[in-house]
């Protein structure tokens, strides 16, 4: 007999090897329910209970059901790993768009997919053509002959169509309106504005669903979902920004959906130095409006917004260090060099100085 282990400590522990007795018997079907094994940790444990009940009543239904979550989370996996390089490539960055250990991804991945392809043929045929378009884990490059524009969306919309319902669904929405401003922005770059203009409108159509699963006020939302919604709305801005070639009009959307962006960060309760890339953005659309079209309203604004980053340390000490010290956005660099900004720019360095002095180059 397999016991479970069941103190407060192994509870996590406990939980997964009671769900994979549990799905091995609803896989086979077979064998009697493994009632000894999991009996003890079924009674103290609520959530399991209810997992598998629904897995004994339609065991078919409901481990099919979990393989394809499974499925769902290696695809997305494997569609944000071509992304990160391709973007890369492309000289963008994407805050959400993160590397993963790919030692640690890699036996999950490999895990997961056996666990699939066992289970039928249909299974097994889906997950052989996943293998044959797997990038590698390290580099996210994706296998010769293929575009990774293409790739991306395959894995990203194939992700969201096997599980519609799970808690990742806003973030591979927000990554797929990403696959569409890179490609944008690669035609963009060629001449090619009415492709161009496609891909943005395509990306904002992304953005726009995130945006209309408004998280505010719902109990239920994980952390992800609420970044998931921050993050569209600043994307959404960068769309603007760059699609209306930094004219008045654009810079004006992009502060609004900035400021609405920042606005939310409070509203949602997340840390508001993780997010100074919103703050970074609107000083660059305040500097823009500036100097490039003599808004004197706007040079206050930016002063204003530095005020303000600066009477807060928590949220100084990222800023000053990843867009100030650091230089992690050329273009804002730029504008902090002009001479008609200078006392901005060196009050900003000053208080660099002052918070971080030992990271502050000379």
């Amino acid at each position: 007999m397999t016991s479970v282990p069941d103190t407060l400590t192994d509870r996590p522990r406990a939980c997964g090897h009671a769900r994979t007795l549990i799905a091995d018997w609803a896989r086979v079907k077979s064998k009697p329910f493994p009632y000894l094994a999991v009996g003890e940790h079924l009674a103290s444990c609520p959530t399991c209970l209810s997992w598998a009940t629904g897995i004994a009543y339609k065991p078919t239904e409901h481990y099919v059901r979990a393989l394809r979550m499974r499925l769902s989370w290696v695809i997305g996996i494997l569609g944000q790993s071509v992304l990160r390089a391709w973007s890369n490539d492309q000289d963008l960055k994407f805050d959400i768009v993160c590397a993963q250990d790919p030692e640690s991804v890699r036996a999950r991945i490999a895990q997961r997919l056996t666990q699939c392809e066992s289970y039928n043929s249909e299974m097994k045929e889906q997950v052989s053509a996943i293998r044959g378009l797997m990038p590698d884990l390290a580099s996210g490059a994706p296998p010769n002959g293929f575009e990774p524009y293409a790739l991306a969306r395959y894995f990203l919309e194939t992700a969201l169509q096997l599980a519609p319902q799970s808690g990742q669904r806003l973030k591979l929405l927000d990554q797929l309106g990403i696959v569409e401003y890179t490609r944008a922005m690669g035609e963009q770059r060629a001449g090619h504005k009415d492709q161009a203009d496609g891909h943005f409108e395509r990306a904002k159509a992304y953005y726009r669903k995130v945006m209309a699963a408004d998280v505010r006020g719902r109990s239920d939302v994980n952390a992800g979902e609420r970044i998931d919604q921050v993050s569209a709305l600043l994307s959404l801005a960068q769309v603007e920004y760059v699609q209306g070639g930094q004219s008045q009009p654009a810079l004006k959307k992009a502060i609004e959906l900035c400021l609405e962006a920042k606005r939310l960060v409070r509203e949602l309760g997340l840390a508001e130095e993780q997010f100074t890339r919103i703050l970074s953005n609107l000083m660059i659309c305040y500097l823009r409006l500036f100097l490039d079209y003599g808004s004197i309203d706007a040079g206050e604004q930016a002063r204003n917004l530095a005020d303000e980053v600066c009477a807060r340390p928590a949220v100084a000490r990222v800023f000053l260090k990843r867009w100030v010290v650091a230089g992690e956005d050329p273009e804002l660099t730029q504008l902090l060099l002009s001479p008609r900004v200078s006392e901005l720019s060196d009050y900003l360095s000053r208080e660099a100085q002052q918070l971080m002095p030992a990271e502050v180059v000379r």
